[in-house]
Order: C-alpha cells, then structure tokens, then sequence
C-alpha cells in the first residue's frame, strides 16, 4: 500500500477568522480548520512570510507555530482499510482491491480527523449496513460529517438524496473532495448541526459531541419524518440521558454497539415502523 500524500504539516494557529486570507495560498496551502474563532492554517513547507503579511494585513495575531508529521497529526494512526460484511472503506492511496463484489469506498481524510478507524466510525457504518439490508435508506441526513464518511457509505448503500452537514469548512471542503473522487452526489453544507437537523430526512447519522445531540433533540420538530436515527460519539454517562430523550421522542432501541465500555452507539427507529418484538434485531443492554 502507497503512503498518504501528506508528510511534514506546517500549521500557523491564528486568533480569528482567517478564511477571506487564503483564497490565494498558492500551492503549499493544505486547507483551514476553524474552532472557536481560532484559525489553524496548514501547508506542505513553511510559509512564514505569507502568514507574517495576512496578520499586519487583517490585525489577526498568530498564537502559535506547529510542525509536526502527518501521523502525529492524526494521532499516530495509520489508515488502514476497514472490511465489513456488506461495506469496504479503503484508502484513497491505497491500491487493494475490496473483496469480492460488496460496495466500498476510497477515503482521503485530508487534514480533518475521521480515517474510520474509531470505534464509534465503525460501529455506525456497520449499524449504516444493516439498516440498508433491511428497508431502502431513504433520503439521508449526515450531521458532523467530517470527512463524509458516513454520508459516502449512505450514498453508496443506495441513500438518496444525502445531505452531509459540518461547521467546519474544512471538512466540508474533505467531504466535497471524497464526493468526488468516489463519483457519489452529495450535498455538503457548512452549517451548524441544530440549525440544520430539521431538514427533510427519513435517516438520520450523527456520531458527533454529546451536547449538540442534545440540542438537536431538544427540538421535536428535527425529528419530524425521520424513521431511523443512527447516534454516535458518547461516553458512558451520555448513553442514559440520550436514549431518555430518543425514547421520549417515540423511537424504539433497535440496536446498540459499545467499545471497551467507553463509547457507545445506537440504532432506533419510530415507533410507527419499529419491528415487533421478536421480529427484528434485537437490542439489550
């Protein structure tokens, strides 16, 4: 397997809104990841003078200077091809084949966090697969889609239409560019994901923070017309109260994963279309 097209990252942590600044990067910019109005700006070799012009030209203030390897970046994980039994997830670099038949996906993570390889990814993709074994996904609806991971294997497993949703440009700028290098049609919208969970959907996919699920189903109308939700990204002390707040919606627990009693996620669908007891796959504690 050939190596990701990225090594040496040279990442400039700026105090503020950087985005109108980079349109014009030139061909060592990597992309812009936003947070909490700090801008983390990357490239291939240094760029000190370019960043040293956008700071006395926009008075944002640099807070920091990084250099650090791609690997460390991602938190020392190397991407490694992922292998269900109805799915593949394969690196974009990567010339492996997937076994037999079964749809698969290419994935280029670029800067963004989500080569697939937390259990909370998996266990969504693989609750994605058996949901889609068990009725047409319907149109999907992907918030905090990251590097579109999951949004891509929705589409791939017959979603339709799917909508990603991320605040962060970057990875919409990620999902966009795995959109298109896995021929998929996606909308990607930057956005945040309460502002953006009322939109027409019959599945739903978050594996995000645990306050902002909550702030998505603190509104029943978010939930209006979606049939399934696959819910992702919690730790043990938020499995309680968000299960209380899905039941409480009128969904039913379908199915569940855990990994090493840490994180935890859900299948749960309407109560209006939700298997009979007996009569479908089976949840439990």
């Amino acid at each position: 397997m050939r190596q990701p097209p990225y090594d040496q990252l040279y990442i400039y942590e700026v105090l503020g809104d950087a985005r109108p600044w980079v349109a014009e990067a030139g061909p060592a910019y990597l992309g812009l990841w936003l947070e909490d109005r700090t801008s983390f700006i990357f490239f291939a070799s240094p760029a000190d003078e370019l960043v040293a012009g956008w700071l006395a030209a926009a008075g944002l203030v640099l807070r920091q200077r990084h250099h650090m390897t791609y690997e460390q970046w991602q938190g020392g994980l190397e991407m490694e091809p992922i292998i269900l039994e109805g799915l593949a997830v394969l690196p974009a670099w990567s010339d492996q084949a997937p076994p037999d038949d079964r749809p698969h996906l290419r994935l280029d993570p670029g800067l963004v966090f989500g080569n697939g390889l937390h259990p909370t990814t998996r266990h969504c993709l693989e609750l994605l697969v058996a949901l889609a074994r068990r009725r047409p996904l319907g149109a999907v609806l992907d918030l905090g889609c990251g590097t579109g991971i999951l949004a891509l294997a929705a589409a791939r497993l017959g979603g339709s239409p799917v909508t990603a949703v991320d605040l962060n440009p970057l990875c919409v700028t990620t999902t966009r560019a795995n959109a298109e290098l896995n021929r998929l049609e996606l909308a990607v919208i930057e956005g945040s994901a309460p502002e953006l969970a009322g939109r027409p959907a019959d599945t739903l996919l978050a594996n995000i923070h645990w306050e902002v699920q909550a702030a998505v189903l603190a509104r029943p109308e978010n939930l209006r017309g979606k049939r399934d939700l696959i819910l992702s990204g919690l730790m043990r002390s938020q499995r309680g109260p968000l299960e209380d707040l899905v039941t409480a919606r009128g969904y039913q627990i379908i199915q569940r994963r855990e990994a090493a009693g840490t994180w935890f996620t859900l299948w749960a669908r309407s109560k209006d279309t939700a298997p009979r007891p007996g009569g479908g796959p089976g949840g439990g504690r």
